[in-house]
């Protein structure tokens, strides 16, 4: 009768005496790829004063939220570097049969660096063209003499002052109004000019398009962007309830350090009964070959106790180890 088992082994270029040949266990690991969307508000400049010139309710508060929107465990056969042992010759050709194949001592996968994309300023300078400045009158007292004496008299100048910001507003709120009742007119032919076919479509859109950018100086507007970014987790033997942190969520992004934000875990959860772990001598034995069989594991990534994706996956290190004796002809 055939007897059924998974083991996984390296051929390395050792220094070792002759015939014999190093083969390493085979260990899993999780690589967990996250997507994440981030947006980000800015509010308008004028927003305190939509309300009152433009009779709209909008925020005027800076604001970033972040989601995740996909997430993918991705499973992994590397070498237990704690695992290393060594055979003759005749036994090795029963590694390259193995279900798993050959055992790297890396990850199939090269290390990601991940870092946060840098951060965002709010930019409203391409939004309207109404003029920084408005004409004001001063009023200035010079004493001009006469018979009697000298006497004050009041001479006002016209001169330029920068407007304030309710000013610029209520400029910016004007063009609007303006536009809209523009944007009437030309839709119910109650103009002088004559629009028809492509040049009413070309003047409507142009309207539209102006009364956006103002309209962005009132309720602001958002930047949305993707980040990908990917956490490994190696399940160990020493861990009691196989439970993990893989990040925490915050405004920035995932994050690995820090106490604050929403925490993300992964959890196993073993199937099945294995068998008794098998305490035959691990050294070198001539015609054997040590072997894992894995232990099967209910794997939840979760959120505050809410599982968000469930699957099941072999996990060589949480198993038990055995040989297999072979008698050379």
């Amino acid at each position: 009768m055939k007897k059924l088992f998974v083991a996984a082994a390296l051929l390395l270029p050792l220094a070792l005496p002759a015939q014999e040949v190093s083969y390493a266990l085979p260990s899993t690991s999780i690589t967990v790829k996250v997507e994440v969307r981030q947006e980000t508000f800015f509010a308008g400049p004028y927003a305190p004063f939509a309300k009152q010139m433009l009779n709209m309710s909008v925020s005027d508060q800076d604001a970033i939220t972040t989601e995740i929107t996909r997430v993918e465990l991705i499973p992994r056969v590397e070498a237990d570097t704690d695992a290393w042992y060594t055979c003759d010759q005749e036994s090795s050709a029963l590694l390259s049969l193995s279900a798993q194949g050959l055992v790297s001592l890396g990850n199939a996968a090269a290390p990601v660096s991940w870092r946060f994309l840098p951060g965002l300023k709010a930019d409203f300078t391409d939004k309207g063209l109404t003029v920084p400045e408005k004409e004001a009158v001063e009023t200035i007292f010079t004493e001009m003499p006469t018979d009697t004496g000298m006497v004050t008299i009041p001479v006002e100048h016209k001169i330029l002052v920068e407007k304030t910001l309710e000013d610029k507003a209520s400029d910016a709120a004007d063009v609007i109004l303006q536009v809209r009742k523009e944007r009437l007119n030309i839709a119910s032919g109650n103009t002088d000019a004559s629009y028809s076919g492509e040049s009413l479509r070309a003047a409507l859109q142009e309207l539209e398009r102006i009364e956006a950018e103002y309209m962005a100086l009132f309720r602001g507007y958002s930047v949305v962007r993707k980040q990908v970014c990917t956490f490994e987790v190696i399940p160990s033997r020493g861990v009691k309830h196989h439970r993990y942190l893989v990040f925490r969520l915050t405004d920035d992004g995932p994050v690995t350090e820090g106490v604050s934000g929403t925490p993300y875990y992964l959890e196993l959860q073993p199937e099945g009964k294995l068998p008794e772990e098998d305490q035959a001598d691990k050294k070198k034995t001539k015609g054997s070959v040590r072997y894992r069989i894995p232990q099967v594991c209910k794997v939840t990534f979760s959120c505050d106790g809410h599982p968000l994706l469930q699957t099941r996956l072999p996990f060589y290190q949480l198993g038990v180890e055995s040989s297999l004796s072979l008698i050379s002809r």
